[in-house]
This record gives structure tokens, sequence and C-alpha cells, in this order.
């Protein structure tokens, strides 16, 4: 059989994933939110919540069981195969032509996901956008809908997903953006974060305490490591061995993560100053803060999140976030946050509008 015929061009590339809009691939991944699987989840985002982790204290929530966090879809699934390739054959792309960056978009959650439920994915190709950026030139927008279900075939997330593709910058040449450090945040190990992350917990924050315009207690994610890496990679995406023609398509000897833990193929394939993260690790963070501030009576209800920079090992990462605005809608006491995630330089290379709903006094 011929080998299939690289795409080498953006306009052909678009022209490509174009054709396929509207083609709705069937459900594939799906995770069991077991115990395990979302304690492991837990370390790999860094969130050591007892309300998902902890018997004795989710016994005593609401739930009266331990529940997984609303995030949890991205274990069982990124959601994000129809945002990068389309329905195009995969063998016809290459990151040595076009790289690829996760740029955020929208999620909305329906449904708890309790304790040994089976969540799925189907991915839908939405539409393509041509855009132009000043770091890496013209680029499109892939669009993806995302919709999770589980077992009782419940709709219990929808995710828009964005995947930026561009024509790879070539020579070494990676993605400018601002790693000075210019902040006084202080440099440490992530791990013993997770342990003192103070969050509301079984206080219930009530709709009628909250203040528009006050600012969040900021989350503290420390000096992103390798293990950070890895743990996102094993605990939330999963990884697996690569076959040698894998290997030597991308040109690497170390697929692990998408080639994010070999720092040769970040540079040349993926424009990326080192060995860099998953961009839905930090839309974790975020939806992390946002949990720890609503408290165990809250509800995650939506996350409009833009992933607008880079985050590579050895930068340090601080979540803020202010409240924006509390309404009621539809019977619901509802609060929006804005929130994002700021490096050394002062930076945000994240930002997210976070919906939550809220109890009431009365």
């Amino acid at each position: 059989m011929a080998a299939a015929a690289l795409i080498t061009t953006l306009d052909d590339f678009e022209a490509e994933y174009r054709k396929g809009i509207g083609y709705r691939m069937p459900a594939r991944g799906g995770r069991e939110a077991s115990l395990d699987n979302i304690r492991r989840f837990g370390d790999g985002v860094g969130d050591y919540n007892p309300l998902y982790r902890d018997e004795t204290h989710a016994a005593n929530s609401r739930f009266g069981m331990i529940t997984a966090p609303p995030i949890f879809i991205y274990g069982a699934s990124i959601g994000v195969a129809m945002a990068i390739n389309g329905n195009i054959d995969g063998r016809r792309l290459s990151s040595s032509f076009f790289p690829m960056n996760y740029a955020g978009g929208e999620v909305n959650f329906y449904k708890t996901i309790w304790l040994g439920d089976r969540v799925t994915a189907t991915e839908e190709i939405v539409d393509v956008h041509r855009k132009h950026s000043e770091r890496i030139g013209d680029f499109v927008l892939c669009e993806a809908l995302v919709s999770y279900h589980n077992q009782r075939r419940e709709l219990v997330a929808t995710k828009q997903t964005l995947m930026a593709r561009y024509q790879n910058l070539g020579g070494g040449r990676t993605i400018k953006y601002d790693r000075e450090k210019k902040t006084q945040v202080i440099e440490e190990s992530p791990d013993p974060l997770v342990f003192e992350r103070q969050r509301r917990g079984a206080e219930t924050r009530y709709f009628e305490d909250v203040t528009e315009g006050e600012e969040i207690p900021p989350l503290h994610k420390g000096t992103y490591t390798v293990t950070e890496l890895f743990l996102f990679t094993h605990g939330v995406v999963g990884t697996g061995r690569s076959p040698r023609a894998a290997l030597e398509a991308e040109d690497s000897k170390d697929l692990g993560g998408g080639g994010r833990f070999d720092a040769d193929h970040a540079r040349d394939r993926r424009n990326m100053p080192g060995q860099f993260d998953w961009g839905p690790q930090r839309v974790c963070w975020l939806s992390q803060m946002a949990t720890d501030w609503m408290g165990d009576d809250g509800t995650l209800k939506r996350m409009q999140t833009r992933v607008r920079h880079p985050n590579v090992v050895g930068d340090t990462n601080t979540i803020f976030g202010k409240i924006g605005r509390k309404y009621r809608a539809n019977g619901e006491n509802l609060v929006e946050l804005e929130i994002y995630n700021e490096n050394q330089a002062g930076l945000a290379t994240t930002e997210s509008t976070i919906t939550v709903a809220l109890p009431a006094r009365a």
C-alpha cells in the first residue's frame, strides 16, 4: 500500500479539516470513577480535597459518599482527537509541519459523577477558523464538541475543544513568551503545597455572603517539575508504549505524554523552549480554585477557558481570582469567578470565567 501523502501547507490542512465538519466519532475512552481512579486523578492535578478522596468526610457531605470532581471528565478523555486531526488520516499529518497547542474552550457540567460511574466521551467536528498571531503567524483554530455520558446514558458534561494548528517555526525556533522572573513568587516544590492547601470544605458558603469584586485567596502551584508532568500524564491522561513506527515518525526516543518529556522533540516538533505541560492540566487547576472556594455545598456549572501561553518545566505558577458578578437565574444563585494562572513573570497563561451555584440562607 502506498504511503499516505503528507499535508504540508496550512491551506491544505484547513481545507482537509473542513471536509470533516459534522463527523461524529463513536464513543471512545472511558474511565470508571473508582476510588483508586478518583484519587489518582487528584494526584495528577494536585487536588487533595477530602470531598473527593476521604470516605469519612464525604459521608458527612450532602452527597453521602465520595464523588468525583466535576473536571474528572478529563480523566475519562481530554477530548482532543477530533480537534487535532479532524477526520484526516493521521498518517498524513506530522508535527514537523504542524505542531498543535490546546487553546481551551467552554465546559458545561450537568450531572454528578458518582462513585462507580463509568464516563465515556464522544467527539464531533464543529468548525475551523483562520487566525493570526504575532508569535506563530497564521494558524487555524480547530473546534470540536465532546459529549460525556455515564453508563445510565445521562449527559454528564459537554466540552468545546479548541486546538491551534500552525506551521512549524523551523530551525529549532521556539514560541516566545515572557518567562523572566519579575514577581515575588517563591520557587518551591509543588508537593508540600498539596498537603498545606486550605479550602472552604464543609463550611457552607452562602450566596448572600458573596461580594462582587472580592479577591479569592490564591492557589500556589509552585515550580512546575517533571514529576508534575508525569503525575498528570499518568493519573489523568494515561500513557502507553509507543510502537517503533510512531517514534520514527515523530523523531523521538520518548513519546510519553505526547512527546512532552523529550526536550529536543518539544523544541523541534512543538516549538516549545523545554519540556512542557498539558494545557488541560492548567484548566484542572482553575477548576480546583473554584471548587476549593465554593465548598462542599457549591455546584460547578460552567467554565469558559482560554489557554494563552505555554507553561514549561521550571516555570512557577500561581492561581489568582476574584468574584466577577452574582445573579439569580432559572431558580439558581449564580456567581461568576474570574480566575487565571500567572507565571513568575506576571504573565497570565490561562484564564477562565467560572460559574458556580451556591445555596441561599433563606
